[in-house]
């Protein structure tokens, strides 16, 4: 916004002053033209070096604003490339400079990278045949009367229609102009006719120059579109701010649904992984559980065939319990971090694939025009961030601490139920008669083993339960509560940019609107702003005004804005027929009302048009503007069916 305020500021100091810019690649002869034009005394002609002009330089010449702009060459970074922007912004008229030495497509390249906005150009093609003497570079009396004698032979008719052709050739491809007016000069002959020493000969250099070919062209312009060239030069650059704003908000919006888009599908696929983990997770804890009891209870009958009546029995069993308590512990606490490694390896997976996506968009910067500093994309960077933040690492906090949290202690539970049977054992001993001791073996194996069960459903119960509070419940609850705050935000973003977009839009055809109804008044035509019903214009390219019907228009009508504007221009009349007045704004294809049929769904409407193929490319138009304008005229949507 500086930078447009700024814009408009420097317009504005120059309100009474039509500017025309001389732009070209370096050693075509600029500065010669520019010293010629303003009867300057030579000092700023280069002798054949890069970058003569290194600066821009402003004339005041016939009444004119006079812009000198570096060659291409001279533009090396952003800094020059915003000057030449603003240059061509404040102008109304270019003057693109070339020579019959060396044309090359790369010169019209460069220049569309210039011209984003609508302007009037032509070409000025400087026939390069030296007049001076190569040793002292002064005027060289027979070279001139030479070419005073023989013009022609310096402007060569066939061999120049040549580079014409091409120059016309490379225009129509590098800056999308159809047809380019090219005036063959020779810039020397004409600057060398301000000369005070060769006054005698002047006028003839000068006619023989050709210069007062271009003076026409800009004095044409000037009297005939100064003002409409004047008014776009103000508007047309509001416009084209305004619609790379607008693009830009579009373009973020389309992203930022997709990613929102992208991150539904995400989230099914975490809730599928959850819903096979966390039945998995518990099947393996009961299996690795139940693998790491099952040696105890083999060891239980050797060690009350071994050890019952003896003294020692108690401490064996307590021993032995209390080794292999640290053994489960140590092997289920491994199994535990095995199904954690394996959450936060799919959740790592899991953002790296979405980290991925969010890299991997670009964005196609001709549909964007360039916008300056690379300011698109930056939305949604703090997505990347805010996702990996809460994928992979979400769980790190959650399990950190359940190694040493304490929440299961098979060793007081083993040494708990030892106690018991031990004193069962003891019991059995003393008050039993040798005749019930098989009796006895079996009851405290029995005994034993029931008590070891319950120790094995407690340790499965308990690591069962601390995954359904860290994983089932919690974890899988908060991560996927905040993929859908996440998925939330985004939809509310995206929305939110398309509301501004279609604000920005708003404001743009009221300003398309100012902006043509000053050129119909230019034109003879009263009218204000709010008479213009519609305005749908692709700039550069083509407008299509929707006007009232008491204007008594044929329907449509072409006006003489085209070559002013630099597009097509068409006025079409209002109708209470939504068909007559799609048909009139399918133009220049002809469609009659009974080809169109109108489908109505609430707010939606749809335009069914029926066309023969020898008209379908006629009512799309290139690149689909006509059909695309002519759809937002009216506003409907148009499917074409074949006819």
């Amino acid at each position: 916004m500086d930078d447009f305020t700024d814009s408009l500021a420097e317009k504005k100091k120059h309100l009474d002053a039509f500017t025309l810019s001389l732009f070209g690649r370096t050693k075509a002869g600029k500065s010669t033209i520019r010293e010629a034009l303003t009867n300057g005394n030579g000092n700023t002609i280069g002798k054949g070096a890069q970058r003569t002009t290194r600066d821009i330089l402003e004339y005041n010449w016939n009444g004119l604003r006079l812009l000198d702009v570096p060659g291409f060459e001279a533009f090396k970074g952003d800094e020059d490339a915003d000057k030449a922007h603003d240059i061509i912004d404040q102008s109304d008229m270019i003057m693109f400079l070339t020579s019959d030495d060396s044309v090359q497509p790369g010169e019209f390249d460069e220049m569309s990278r210039l011209q984003e906005l609508n302007k009037h150009f032509f070409v000025v093609m400087n026939v390069k045949y030296n007049l001076l003497n190569p040793q002292t570079e002064q005027p060289d009396q027979k070279e001139i009367r030479r070419f005073l004698k023989r013009p022609e032979k310096v402007f060569e008719f066939d061999r120049l229609s040549e580079h014409r052709k091409h120059i016309r050739s490379y225009v129509k491809k590098h800056l999308n102009i159809d047809h380019v007016e090219v005036i063959w000069i020779h810039a020397q002959s004409a600057f060398l006719s301000t000369l005070e020493e060769l006054q005698e000969i002047s006028e003839d250099l000068w006619d023989k120059s050709r210069l007062d070919t271009v003076y026409s062209k800009i004095a044409k312009e000037v009297n005939r579109s100064g003002k409409h060239r004047r008014v776009l030069t103000f508007y047309d650059s509001t416009v084209h701010f305004i619609d790379t704003i607008e693009k830009m908000l579009w373009e973020e919006q389309r992203l930022i649904r997709s990613q929102a888009l992208f991150m539904v599908k995400k989230r099914a696929e975490l809730k599928r992984f959850f819903d096979s983990f966390i039945p998995d997770g518990n099947e393996r804890i009961e299996q690795n559980a139940a693998k790491l009891y099952s040696p105890i209870k083999q060891w239980v009958p050797y060690f009350v065939e071994e050890y019952i009546g003896k003294k020692d029995i108690h401490s064996v069993l307590q021993s032995n319990l209390k080794e292999k308590a640290k053994h489960i512990e140590k092997m289920m606490n491994n199994h535990m971090k095995e199904l954690i490694n394996e959450l936060q390896s799919f959740l790592t997976e899991f953002t790296r694939q979405y980290q991925y996506d969010i890299n991997s968009i670009t964005l196609d910067s001709k549909n964007m025009s360039d916008f300056k500093k690379g300011q698109i994309g930056r939305v949604l960077k703090w997505g990347g961030v805010t996702l990996s933040g809460f994928s992979a690492g979400a769980f790190i906090a959650a399990t950190a601490g359940w190694g040493a949290a304490n929440v299961w202690n098979p060793v007081g539970w083993i040494a708990l139920g030892a106690s018991t049977v031990v004193g069962l054992i003891s019991w059995f001993v003393s008050d039993y008669e040798s005749k019930k001791w098989k009796k006895a073996k079996k009851d405290a194996k029995k005994d034993l083993l029931e008590h070891i069960e319950e120790l094995e459903r407690k340790t499965k119960g308990s690591y069962k339960a601390w995954f359904y509070e860290n994983i089932t419940k919690k974890g899988r609850r908060e991560m996927l509560d905040k993929v859908e705050v996440y998925i939330d935000s985004l939809f509310f973003v995206a929305d939110q940019l398309r509301e501004k977009a279609n604000t920005i839009n708003e404001l743009k055809e009221k300003i398309n609107k100012q902006l043509f109804a000053h050129l119909l008044k230019l034109e003879g035509v009263n009218c204000e702003a709010y008479q213009l019903i519609r305005v749908a214009r692709e700039q550069g390219v083509a407008t299509k005004i929707l006007v009232p019907s008491e204007w008594y228009l044929d329907g449509k009508t072409n006006i003489g804005l085209d070559n002013i504007c630099g597009e097509h221009v068409m006025l079409v009349s209002e109708t209470s027929d939504l068909r007559t007045q799609l048909a009139n704004a399918l133009y220049p294809a002809t469609i009659e009302p009974d080809q169109v049929k109108i489908i109505r769904d609430g707010d939606r409407v749809t335009a069914k048009v029926n066309v023969p193929n020898s008209l379908k490319g006629l009512v799309i138009g290139k690149k689909g503007v006509n059909i695309r304008l002519a759809g937002q005229l009216c506003q409907v949507k148009i499917e074409l069916n074949k006819g």
